[in-house]
């Protein structure tokens, strides 16, 4: 038997193998052999405190895109789509930092076409990424990233929660302008509801000086006195201690609501403060316009605090989830547990 024509075609098989291997290597290259930058958007750190605006765009595949925009004003952080009503300005101030900080980990690929197994494609282009755009004066862009998805196995979270703490999230991104992805470590949110981006304040007093709840008008009306520590209906601090975690999911124009069936409820304090919210029930929400009012006998100050928290939140409706209808529209067994 020739062995050497045995032979011939193995070596053939063996190059054809070590070609396909070398090739592997040199197409592998574009995806993961970029070195990652300490800081991935160290250009946009440095210029941090030009910015002006924060652009927050979900893409939703085939039911589009929606976006959030939010301005800085002289006195914070605005939603424009909401009238420019007070944003959060601590989640917006987060968002920002968190941008700044965030670290990539490993390069991914730069092939435009697997950007959409991460989650990066544009939401424009029935994308699923999230784009933060932050830009200054004249609308000079910042930085413009695309958040894409998380990372998914499962070990690789668990590594990441040891390794770097429960806050810290691992996700794919890529700058707008670069095909160019990375695994990236950081904290960013993805809420895209209202709700976590308005101002979640409310008009505020210390509850240890309230000394009158009253409740509805007419024969529906009712009252809870505080006597002592205690109150005249049992189940009045559990509505307290309700209230005081309140906060809304919404807001509108007061004028675009009708509040010509709402029902009152006023807390009264022992300073002369009183804070009046006008409760109305539509569908599946509730609708709160909100005054304070100041007695006459009250001191300079509480009439200044009376006057700002009527310049806040006059003019404004809030709106919360129909759940709330036992704390916003209570009936008398609500409280008297």
């Amino acid at each position: 038997m020739d062995m050497t024509a045995l032979l011939r075609p193995l070596t053939l098989i063996t190059g054809l193998s070590l070609v396909l291997a070398l090739a592997a290597l040199i197409g592998e290259r574009p995806v993961n052999a970029v070195a990652p930058p300490q800081l991935l958007l160290a250009d946009y750190a440095a210029q941090l405190d030009k910015a002006q605006k924060l652009e927050v765009t979900h893409g939703r595949g085939l039911s589009g895109a929606r976006s959030l925009h939010i301005s800085r004003t002289d006195t914070g952080w605005t939603l424009d789509e909401r009238w420019n009503y007070p944003a959060n300005d601590e989640l917006v101030n987060e968002t920002l930092l968190a941008l700044a900080d965030l670290k990539a980990v490993q390069a991914r690929t730069a092939q435009v076409d697997w950007h959409r197994a991460l989650g990066l494609v544009v939401p424009e282009d029935l994308g699923a990424a999230v784009r933060f755009r932050v830009t200054g004066k004249q609308g000079a862009i910042l930085t413009s990233l695309l958040l894409g998805k998380e990372q998914q196995s499962e070990s690789e979270a668990t590594q990441e929660v040891r390794n770097y703490g429960p806050e810290l999230r691992q996700f794919y991104v890529r700058r707008e302008d670069s095909a160019q992805s990375w695994l990236a470590r950081g904290r960013l949110p993805r809420n895209p509801d209202m709700a976590a981006w308005i101002d979640p304040a409310l008009p505020r007093h210390d509850l240890d000086k309230l000394t009158k709840l009253r409740f509805g008008t007419g024969d529906d009306a009712f009252a809870a006195l505080r006597v002592g520590s205690n109150w005249s209906l049992g189940g009045t601090q559990d509505w307290l201690d309700r209230f005081a975690a309140l906060r809304p999911d919404d807001v509108a124009r007061a004028e675009a609501i009708n509040f010509d069936t709402a029902r009152p409820f006023t807390l009264q304090f022992e300073d002369g403060l009183s804070l009046t919210y006008e409760n109305v029930g539509a569908a599946t929400v509730i609708w709160s316009r909100i005054s304070a009012r100041a007695n006459a006998d009250a001191s300079g100050d509480i009439k200044a605090l009376a006057t700002r928290l009527n310049n806040r939140f006059n003019g404004w409706a809030l709106r919360f989830s129909a759940e709330r209808t036992p704390l916003l529209l209570p009936a008398k067994r609500d409280l008297d547990g």
